[in-house]
């Protein structure tokens, strides 16, 4: 057990040793730029800045970075996204202020620049689930970008087909003058058993009397590559018109509005 416990020791040891000639520190006038060897979602080390008060607080800042990251990877940063952000902060003793992750620390700075780095990577965590697209996620980012275009909708509609089974639709958009009712999907991926599932419900749905006239409109998520050529071809055969994410801010304004 004894020779247990000192090679354990000598492990942290060298983990610390590694730790320390792997990490970086520059003066940048008060400020001073730490880089240490935990990844962030780009796989570069985690850089951060930190400065000392008279009063011997120290102040860690990424400078809007782990945020800034959220963007570059085409991820929206919905309200969801906002809340579980600033919830993970505070439980390492953080906050977003201005589009920072901050830490002020009166005490241990180098619990504090622990807990700080934590506080970094798993705020970029957030980013890689959503690069994962969930579903809902993927619905969230289409209503925000809807918010932008001023295009109305209602979100998570459970409608029932001549069945009686019930459909849920992410979003439907009204009836007007210009246009019928339109019911859309914002799946998470256009897989075949996605597509399946999409028209099976559409197809019950569109053959109750009183939805006639009413359309079916896909939304994808093109950002990770094109759309696929036999989804594309399915909804076709069926009439329904696909927007690509990529297009939806031009189409929104004049397909999906009033």
């Amino acid at each position: 057990m004894t020779t247990t416990r000192n090679d354990c020791d000598r492990l942290a040891d060298e983990w610390a040793d590694w730790l320390r000639r792997q990490s970086s520190a520059v003066r940048l006038g008060d400020w001073t730029e730490i880089t240490v060897p935990v990844l962030d979602e780009s796989n570069d080390g985690i850089r951060f800045y930190a400065k000392r008060a008279a009063d011997g607080t120290t102040t860690f800042t990424d400078d809007g970075y782990t945020l800034e990251l959220f963007d570059l990877r085409g991820v929206t940063m919905t309200p969801a996204r906002s809340m579980r952000a600033a919830a993970i902060a505070r439980r390492y003793g953080a906050r977003i202020d201005g589009g920072q992750i901050v830490l002020d620390s009166d005490g241990d700075r180098g619990d504090a620049m622990n807990r700080y780095v934590q506080a970094l990577a798993a705020i970029g965590g957030v980013a890689e689930s959503a690069q994962r697209r969930v579903s809902e996620y993927f619905a969230e980012d289409v209503a925000a970008r809807l918010d932008e275009c001023n295009v109305f909708y209602t979100q998570n509609v459970g409608v029932r087909g001549l069945s009686s089974y019930e459909h849920s639709f992410d979003f439907v958009f009204q009836r007007s003058a210009r246009h019928p009712t339109r019911f859309c999907q914002a799946p998470n991926s256009l897989t075949k058993a996605t597509v399946e599932r999409i028209m099976f419900g559409w197809d019950d749905t569109s053959r109750a009397p009183e939805r006639e006239e009413s359309r079916l409109v896909v939304i994808g998520d093109d950002r990770d590559g094109t759309l696929p050529a036999a989804a594309l071809s399915a909804f076709d055969a069926y009439g329904v018109d696909v927007i690509p994410w990529s297009q939806l801010a031009d189409r929104a304004p004049q397909e999906l509005a009033a």
